[in-house]
């Protein structure tokens, strides 16, 4: 929307246009084109967002795919078990129930990561779209005694939404410290159902995240590491019941004899696995590399070493999995209090001078660019007004002359009027003569 306001701003700056019957210059019909597409911009970005609600095979399951790959380490099973699940739902013209996956986990394995990357690719918009919804427990549902005032909003929301977009999607976060019996006010758009209330919500998609069952899902992972086993090897069918069987049971959480466990209506449970260190430093690299920053290994070391590990001797797990990794690297990288710099230490040498020349080129080029811009806007704005003052003096000339030949038929038609009314009245006058005359 922005770009289009600007236009608009920027039209009062050009020269304004000419009154009628004057010739139009260039800088009039230029007004004219910017300010229509700014206006008409600006008022169709006002009432539409410039995103629609995705139908049947609009998502690209191949990007999808790659982006989990580069973004998301360690953690194949959940890769795999959501890129599976949301291929099959989203090429489905005609789904039986609405899609369910239940992320478990501990903190900072990627489940809300995740949870964003899915959203992305479905509308580019991603958490921002207007068909993405997403609940944080503790923020939107705080106080147990409201249960019966959240059950009724949330049923309005999501078939509010849904009437909207059928793609709608909704991300529930913090499950496990959602009050008891809130999420089965959602079941009935969870079942089987063609239509409900003339809604139908089997395109819709539902999203939770959960650390309940983390201390079975570390323990499994450890006990692989103690047998000498590659994470790898860890199948869905280690665990998942051990995840739905743990969320049901879980006392003073979203899912405790929840129905939609009862019922089978969610589809998946998806695992995600403790990081290792390799893992870590994996997420450390794609930080740096999505801020533009050079990658170097001891960067991603030290700030690996700087987190904390489980269990105390083998410190193999991280304990905050990659949830710290960007206020690690930026201890890192930014400036000390003392004013020092703390990244130098950790570059080469070459990146350095490399640095350091980069700054200087686009420094030169900067100034270079500056100086020409204002020597060209110059040069041009005077150019501009001897064009106006030419324009305006020939304007000048020209309205004289048309007003001195305005001048002259006018004197020449009063002339002639004259000399016409006196030869008619001397004809008049001949004409009464020789009557009075044939009269006599």
């Amino acid at each position: 929307m922005e770009k289009w306001l600007f236009l608009v701003l920027l039209c009062p700056l050009l020269p304004a246009p000419v009154r009628p019957h004057e010739p139009v210059p260039l800088p009039a019909v230029v007004f004219g084109v910017c300010l229509g597409i700014g206006t008409g911009g600006f008022i169709w970005n006002f009432f539409s967002s410039g995103e629609s609600c995705k139908e049947l095979e609009e998502v690209d399951i191949a990007d999808l795919q790659e982006d989990l790959e580069n973004r998301l380490f360690g953690q194949h099973l959940a890769k795999g078990i959501t890129l599976q699940a949301l291929s099959g739902f989203l090429r489905n013209e005609n789904p039986s129930k609405a899609l369910a996956i239940s992320f478990h986990g501990p903190t900072g394995t990627g489940k809300n990561y995740i949870s964003q990357i899915i959203a992305r690719h479905i509308y580019p918009e991603g958490m921002k779209s207007r068909y993405v919804h997403q609940f944080v427990s503790t923020l939107h549902f705080p106080h147990v005694q409201h249960l019966d005032t959240y059950k009724d909003q949330l049923q309005q929301w999501i078939r509010g939404n849904v009437t909207a977009c059928k793609r709608s999607v909704f991300i529930f976060d913090e499950v496990d410290k959602m009050p008891s019996g809130l999420i089965d006010a959602i079941k009935p758009y969870l079942d089987y159902y063609d239509y409900l209330e003339k809604v139908d919500y089997r395109k819709a998609i539902f999203i939770f995240l959960s650390n309940a069952a983390g201390e079975i899902i570390n323990k499994l992972a450890l006990d692989f590491w103690k047998a000498g086993k590659v994470r790898e090897d860890i199948k869905l069918s280690d665990v998942e019941h051990h995840l739905s069987l743990s969320a049901f049971n879980m006392k003073d959480s979203g899912f405790w004899h929840s129905s939609l466990i009862d019922r089978n209506l969610i589809d998946f449970y998806v695992p995600f696995l403790p990081l290792e260190q390799q893992h870590v430093k994996m997420c450390i690299k794609r930080e740096i590399m999505d801020g533009g920053i050079i990658v170097d290994d001891e960067l991603i070391s030290k700030v690996a070493n700087d987190m904390t590990y489980y269990p105390k001797d083998e410190k193999v797990f991280s304990v905050k999995g990659c949830k710290v990794v960007s206020t690690k690297l930026n201890f890192y990288l930014l400036p000390t209090m003392n004013g020092t710099v703390d990244r130098p230490r950790n570059l080469s040498v070459f990146s350095n001078l490399f640095n350091f020349v980069s700054w200087v080129f686009w420094g030169i080029c900067s100034s270079i660019s500056s100086f020409f811009y204002f020597v060209f806007w110059g040069i041009s704005s005077l150019f501009l007004n001897i064009f106006y003052l030419i324009s305006w003096v020939f304007w000048g000339i020209c309205s004289l002359f048309l007003n001195l030949f305005y001048l002259v038929r006018w004197v020449f038609w009063v002339t002639c009027a004259i000399f016409l009314n006196i030869h008619f009245v001397y004809e008049n006058y001949v004409l009464v003569a020789l009557c009075f005359s044939e009269f006599r």
